[in-house]
């Protein structure tokens, strides 16, 4: 058993239709429209990272098995959103300054719509269940490669999901251990591990813990987000993650690093031009689908 991605990738059932991914693919653009028109009213910087990135690129907008938005944004830009998104009839944020939520960064999530993954499907879940965008800092990174800070955030970011896993338990997951002596052996070793590491503090302390240790305050020529894959993994040199240009996403140009060749070659490899095979196209296990308001539950299943 690799992890939890694998365990899902045996339940085609969860999977969205390509109708669904049509309309979730709809609603998603709509959504970065308006968070662009939001940052260029407000005068925030963002620009387009990850699995959207790619896609900008090699496919001219959202990759076809892809079934999310991420972007980047300065810290400081990144800290305003709270504010800037005070009162938006049409959008909220869901983030880890709320008393207790499950997320370690901001997700602008659209009223009106429902999406649930499988593993925050259970009804108190602590995390927002509607559509939503990745938003991730960029912070300041050390110059070196700092292993011991990168463990001891590797520990917390792991520590509270493995906390909020074990406390608010997936229906759908415990079901699946059911009929699947593999899958449930995986997720007792992990509640295990989740109750020696509750001896110890919360899942909020976890991530507070982990924010803090993301959020380096020195200047020291380097950018990265090391909320996103791994602590190390997009760490570059300032430039990469600092100089803009634009890209057309789906006929429309968004904001992008100038430097994009160099920051999708460190995430995806020299070959990121060519897609994967079929069996290697990730997507998310999806328990709940309601793109538009009004619009009855599509349970994906």
């Amino acid at each position: 058993m690799k992890g939890h991605g694998d365990v899902l990738s045996r339940f085609p059932e969860y999977k969205l239709s390509d109708e669904q991914r049509e309309k979730l693919h709809a609603e998603l653009f709509e959504m970065m429209c308006d968070f662009k028109d939001i940052c260029e009213t407000n005068n925030l910087t963002f620009m387009l990272c990850g699995g959207t990135l790619l896609g900008a690129v090699r496919h001219g907008g959202f990759i076809p098995w892809d079934d999310d938005v991420d972007v980047m944004m300065p810290r400081a830009d990144y800290e305003k959103l709270y504010s800037v998104f005070d009162g938006n009839e049409k959008y909220y944020i869901d983030g880890p300054e709320k008393a207790e939520c499950a997320h370690k960064m901001i997700k602008i999530m659209k009223r009106g719509t429902t999406y649930v993954e499988i593993g925050s499907d259970h009804p108190d879940y602590p995390a927002g269940k509607n559509l939503f965008i990745d938003i991730f800092p960029i912070d300041n990174m050390p110059k070196g490669k700092s292993k011991l800070r990168a463990l001891r955030f590797y520990v917390a970011f792991h520590a509270a999901s493995l906390i909020y896993e074990n406390k608010y338990r997936s229906p759908a997951l415990e079901k699946l251990a059911k009929v699947d002596k593999e899958i449930k052996k995986y997720y007792r070793m992990r509640h295990n591990f989740a109750r020696i590491l509750r001896l110890f503090g919360s899942g909020k302390r976890y991530t507070k813990k982990a924010l803090k240790l993301a959020d380096y305050k020195k200047t020291t020529g380097y950018l990265g987000i090391p909320l996103g894959i791994a602590y190390n993994r997009e760490k570059f040199e300032a430039r990469v993650l600092s100089e803009v240009s634009e890209l057309d996403f789906c006929g429309v140009p968004f904001p992008v690093p100038t430097h994009y060749r160099e920051y999708l070659e460190n995430l995806y490899g020299p070959d990121y031009m060519s897609p994967p095979p079929p069996a290697k196209r990730g997507s998310h296990a999806v328990a709940k689908f309601v793109p538009f308001a009004g619009e009855n539950e599509e349970g994906v299943k």
